[in-house]
């Protein structure tokens, strides 16, 4: 056995275990240009998972000791079909957790376009938070990013407005060109409705939705200026990590009302694994890894622009899931790569200095 491969009892007791993303359909509803294609899932094959198969293969996460899971897509929330999977496979993971005494959060990313029209499966799935990305409170500039229209911006927002107060909510709010001057009327709407924000710069993708990683070099802002204005107003931050410590070091914020406000800067580094990440011909990149992701497609993914030999493949050709002990050695392979992941400050050079 490989330093990366870790037994089954070391995944069941590590406390460095990370956060699985359960990419539920590659599909999406908005056209953000600096989005990957297939958002957290990836198009490697014809086949998709079943309820029936992400549910199996999410008992053998939870079995393991996982105990962090977001939903997430492409849009969870694109259509009905989605919108029923995800609340039933949230449930079988909450209700798992509790039969397994695991203590973790149950979230949702969602573009919030479609909250108010799926209201009664949000609200039966149990989620513990709602991540909600909105990029601008202008329907204009709304409509230059996502390629959407002031109606859709308008249900995103009264969705916003619909859970405030219900369920914890955190803008994800990617800050570029286009909207950097918006960042502070976006703080004054998260402070006055009780919301969290987290800005992130952009990440450089060459299969982004705008056609290659041009676009996110024309549109990238460094978010320093950022950095010190908020330390100026709020005071020293304290530095939050993805679970289990890995990925970027965000600076959050609090101000006098408790709103956090969280800063992913991808230029002050991230985690890579030597094994995974050693072969990809774009190491070293912005993102790094911070999270394993079943994706809608069949295989375990630890990134957003890695190619197939930064996945595992929970699928056989004939569409078939692979066996049951196959599933728990690729999550304990899996969990190898964030146990030997080191910190490196020396990113992308698409990044602009």
């Amino acid at each position: 056995m490989s330093e990366c491969e870790p037994t089954e009892e070391v995944v069941k007791n590590t406390v460095k275990l990370p956060a699985i993303r359960v990419a539920l359909t590659e599909t999406c509803n908005l056209r953000c240009q600096y989005c990957p294609t297939d958002g957290d899932s990836v198009d490697m094959q014809s086949g998709r998972l079943t309820d029936d198969q992400f549910e199996e293969v999410l008992g053998v996460a939870l079995e393991q000791g996982f105990p962090h899971y977001s939903f997430t897509g492409g849009e969870p929330l694109v259509s009905e079909q989605m919108a029923i999977r995800t609340r039933r496979l949230a449930r079988y993971v909450n209700t798992r957790k509790a039969e397994l005494g695991l203590k973790g959060y149950t979230k949702l990313n969602t573009n919030g376009a479609r909250l108010i029209d799926f209201q009664e499966e949000v609200d039966s799935a149990g989620f513990s938070e709602l991540k909600i990305s909105l990029d601008t409170l202008n329907p204009e500039t709304f409509t230059a990013i996502a390629k959407r229209g002031k109606v859709i911006f308008d249900k995103t927002i009264e969705g916003i407005m619909a859970y405030s107060g219900r369920i914890p909510i955190r803008i994800q709010m990617v800050v570029s060109s286009l909207n950097i001057q918006e960042v502070p009327d976006m703080i004054a709407f998260c402070r006055n409705h009780g919301l969290s924000l987290k800005l992130f710069d952009i990440t450089s993708y060459d299969n982004a939705l705008a056609g290659s990683a041009d676009y996110a070099l024309s549109a990238y802002v460094p978010l320093t200026g950022y950095r010190e204005m908020l330390e100026a107003e709020y005071g020293k931050p304290f530095i939050r990590q993805s679970k289990g410590g890995y990925g970027h070091p965000k600076r959050v914020y609090t101000t006098p009302e408790n709103t956090q406000i969280e800063i992913r800067d991808s230029s002050q580094g991230t985690h890579f694994s030597a094994d995974l990440c050693g072969s990809c011909p774009i190491y070293p990149c912005s993102e790094g890894i911070s999270n394993i992701v079943i994706a809608s497609d069949g295989h375990l993914r630890f990134c957003r622009e890695g190619g197939k030999d930064q996945t595992i493949a929970l699928q056989v050709e004939e569409g078939g899931l692979v066996s049951l002990s196959e599933i728990r050695n690729n999550l304990a392979i899996a969990t190898g790569y964030f146990v030997g992941a080191k910190f490196q400050t020396t990113v992308s050079k698409r990044i602009p200095t």
